[in-house]
């Protein structure tokens, strides 16, 4: 117990007097920008003009270029893609408990690992994590141009697609076709955003892809779908 409390300790003052110019360092380093009283761990990569706003905790997340991440918001072994919209109070929740066969729900009953001091189990019986790239360690994978409403939850193992859109307030339990309206506790799909025949374009073309002079070359076309599309 001592050396955990020393462990806590530590954090609390690496978190207050040295990580506020390690913060300036990453947005020197990325052109992004991190409020105040947020934090990230050294697993956790900016890809560049990134935005962060105030109280923000990542832990072991990729966050794309342009993509940013609304306040309050918690996160951890999450990938993001390029230009993606997190609001506000977003959370991913990570871990699962046995539901069926096992008598118990408690951790201490089926994993020898367990932080709790009420734990018997001599080896690993049930699998809690669900991984969608375990080699880098995510459970989370938010494709790019995304947006994500306030308030919302993505449970581990879940896939959401290029161009989706969540509602506020939604759980996420299962994957998300690209370009798909998901809304509600458990989110399920409202409608599609565009025709299959403009989705179909809008894949191939992949225009997050692109550079920043190809995006301000045809930034007066983004207004409009059939504008944005014709002769591509």
């Amino acid at each position: 117990m001592f050396n955990r409390k020393i462990g806590e300790i530590g954090s609390i003052l690496y978190r207050a007097l040295i990580f506020p110019f390690v913060r300036i360092g990453i947005e020197a380093k990325t052109k992004s920008i991190m409020k105040q009283e947020t934090y990230v761990n050294k697993g956790t990569k900016l890809l560049g003009k990134n935005y962060l706003d105030r109280n923000v905790y990542l832990t072991n997340v990729c966050l794309g270029f342009g993509s940013y991440i609304g306040r309050n918001s918690k996160a951890s072994n999450m990938r993001v893609g390029k230009y993606t919209s997190i609001g506000c109070d977003f959370r991913t929740i990570l871990g699962s408990h046995p539901l069926d066969t096992f008598v118990s729900t408690h951790p201490g009953f089926y994993t020898k690992d367990s932080i709790f001091p009420a734990s018997y189990a001599k080896e690993n019986t049930y699998e809690e994590n669900v991984y969608t790239d375990k080699e880098n360690g995510y459970q989370v994978e938010i494709g790019n141009d995304v947006w994500i409403g306030a308030s919302v939850a993505v449970l581990q193992g879940v896939h959401i697609g290029d161009g989706a859109c969540i509602g506020a307030g939604s759980l996420v339990t299962k994957d998300v076709e690209p370009y798909a309206v998901y809304a509600g506790v458990p989110a399920k799909k409202i409608k599609m955003r565009f025709s299959d025949e403009e989705i179909k374009k809008l894949q191939e073309i992949r225009w997050f892809d692109k550079n920043e002079a190809w995006i301000m070359e045809h930034i007066d076309e983004f207004g409009d779908i059939k504008t944005f599309l014709k002769d591509k």
